[in-house]
């Protein structure tokens, strides 16, 4: 089969349809859910579902980008993106707003951020990046030490911020070990 050099021959087009469209029953699942009768355009900024576009067009863009850029960008930032995370999620421990209980978010303004949630993209990329190397074997107890840390760090510091519901989806990588052999 001949390699494909275009960027969009190589998209697998059947899910990024189905995502779209559960992007979109989402969308419109959070307008009926807050619906309103003072506020009915969909587009509207100052209501939830109207923030959430925003959210949706920048979620866009970012995949769009993260398509375009070259994947050696990944390989060799891997570690300093994770580094870069987890400082922020100890750096949220002692300056994140109080909220609901957890101490888990930055605010700007009206604009808040939570780092647990880039964490978990930094995480697969610094997991990915070990387990490349060549003659990496999961059986090691090296290997499983380095694996332990790399997962168990950030829950660790996520628990700290009380977001138990958040921690938990980094042992969903011990689903993608179990996959590879542990």
């Amino acid at each position: 089969m001949p390699k494909r050099n275009s960027l969009w021959a190589n998209i697998d087009w059947v899910t990024v349809s189905i995502f779209l469209i559960l992007l979109f029953l989402g969308w419109i699942n959070i307008y009926a859910s807050v619906y309103n009768q003072e506020h009915q355009s969909i587009f509207d900024t100052s209501q939830r579902y109207g923030k959430q576009i925003i959210w949706i067009g920048a979620a866009l863009a970012i995949g769009f980008f993260i398509l375009i850029i070259e994947s050696n960008f990944y390989v060799f930032f891997s570690y300093i993106i994770y580094g870069f995370v987890v400082s922020l999620l100890i750096l949220v421990l002692f300056l994140g707003t109080n909220i609901n209980g957890q101490r888990a978010w930055f605010m700007f303004g009206s604009f808040g951020f939570q780092p647990s949630e880039f964490c978990k993209f930094a995480t697969g990329l610094a997991l990915a990046n070990y387990m490349n190397v060549h003659g990496f074997k999961l059986q090691q107890f090296k290997s499983l030490a380095i694996i332990s840390a790399i997962i168990l760090g950030p829950a660790i510091l996520i628990l700290l911020q009380n977001d138990t519901g958040s921690a938990l989806v980094y042992f969903s990588f011990v689903l993608v070990l179990y996959r590879e052999g542990l």
